[in-house]
């Protein structure tokens, strides 16, 4: 379309601004309330109930985010509140004859048809602002705002609609309409898919531990039988859940155990890492070691060195006992810090009830405690042989000081004479 055969008064045009009249008064979607209402208070003509009745009145949007609602401010001090749900604007005679006019005024105009798309979207004429968007960019082709307001966007020095540039740059819409690759759509379907089949395994593995408990071999059987790796996250729950059931259940445990090595999943490992530091059986919770001696030292080490410093002197003792498989001198400075831990405790302190009697004769009574936090000091025996296994030529026991020095000198280069003959 081209301005010499564009005017408001040919045929096209009037068809549109009759069908645009005629449609008005039916066009009721509560979108085009909330956007007529999103500048703040507007003149709203009627606000009609789902159920029926109707009311009239200034309109004003609130967003609540429990139960969104509008309030219709019938005269100066009388104001109601609708719930949004039930509720629907629709547009009055009135202001469909002040949009025809505005319709004829814009004429050849570009910036006029824009304005009047602004006034649109204020008014809640949706329709009707899409359609002068278009004819603006058809009178001005350059005209940011309008092109913005259409979605387009500049690239290579052409207008092109945003979602074509997407997918030349061969993205797809996921489900809550972000672009994105579509290995990513297929990377999220396949993990939901694994996320259902992880969660049917959970059920499935309780399920044979209950027949295993009964003393169900064949259950035993169809456990070690297991194969599929999302069943670890299932079995690394029970494993570690189960650290206080004893040594009867030291058989399953070890099923569990042995096919978490076998999967090496990420649920896997940390069930393994866990179970070396904090599992009471001795068998199963070495075997834990022995296996992250050889293939997950990083992860290992990287869990269990910061429990030296905890104030737990029973964390620092499990912390050393698992580090002694992975014994390390660049470590040594963290061992000794860890020689003597100070565990600070908090305890009350007084209370009960005093008499007494001033220098007039006078008796009294005083009561009152307060609480107090005591440094208690631990030696582990535990973090010293972690220190003797790696400097086994010297024991300098629990003196910090005798074994910081040592290392220090170990790491110290050696001295050069540099005096000069005379």
């Amino acid at each position: 379309m081209t301005q010499s055969n564009f005017s408001p008064f040919n045929d096209d045009f009037a068809r549109l601004v009759s069908l645009a009249a005629s449609s008005m008064s039916k066009w009721c979607c509560w979108t085009a309330a909330v956007a007529a209402m999103s500048l703040g208070s507007v003149a709203a003509d009627t606000v009609t109930l789902n159920s029926g009745g109707q009311m009239t009145g200034k309109v004003r949007e609130v967003d609540s985010a429990k139960n969104p609602y509008i309030l219709v401010q019938v005269d100066s001090e009388l104001s109601v509140a609708l719930p949004k749900a039930n509720s629907r604007l629709v547009v009055s005679d009135e202001k469909l004859q002040e949009y025809r006019k505005r319709v004829v005024s814009a004429g050849l105009d570009g910036q006029a048809h824009y304005e009047l798309a602004s006034w649109c979207k204020e008014n809640g004429l949706l329709q009707q602002r899409q359609y002068h968007l278009l004819r603006t960019i058809d009178l001005i082709p350059d005209h940011a705002n309008a092109r913005a307001a259409l979605r387009y966007v500049e690239r290579d020095g052409k207008w092109i609609l945003y979602e074509e540039w997407r997918r030349s740059q061969g993205l797809v819409k996921d489900r809550k309409g972000h672009w994105v690759l579509p290995e990513v759509i297929t990377w999220r379907s396949s993990s939901d898919e694994n996320d259902k089949t992880a969660k049917r395994w959970i059920k499935t593995i309780k399920q044979l531990l209950a027949k295993i408990l009964r003393g169900d071999n064949e259950a035993m059987e169809e456990l070690i039988a297991i194969s599929d790796p999302l069943a670890s996250q299932a079995m690394a729950k029970e494993l570690v859940d189960s650290q206080s059931k004893g040594a009867a259940w030291r058989p399953v445990r070890m099923v569990w155990l042995k096919k978490l090595m076998e999967f090496r999943t990420g649920p896997a490992v940390e069930a393994i890492v866990k179970t070396g530091l904090l599992e009471p059986d001795d068998v199963v919770r070495e075997e834990a070691l022995k296996w992250l001696q050889t293939n997950e030292t990083g992860s290992a080490i990287a869990t269990y060195m910061p429990w030296l410093k905890s104030n737990s002197p029973k964390q620092v003792k499990a912390a050393a006992r698992a580090l002694s498989y992975f014994p390390n001198p660049e470590a040594a400075f963290a061992y000794i810090d860890a020689l003597v831990t100070i565990e600070k405790k908090a305890q009350q302190v007084g209370g009960g009830t005093q008499a007494g009697f001033d220098n007039t004769g006078s008796g009294g009574f005083s009561q009152g405690s307060k609480q107090v936090v005591v440094n208690k000091p631990h030696r582990h025996p535990e973090v010293l042989q972690l220190l003797r296994a790696i400097a086994p030529d010297v024991d300098f026991g629990y003196d910090k000081s005798a074994w910081k020095q040592y290392f220090a000198e170990l790491r110290s280069p050696p001295r050069s004479d540099l005096r000069r003959d005379s």
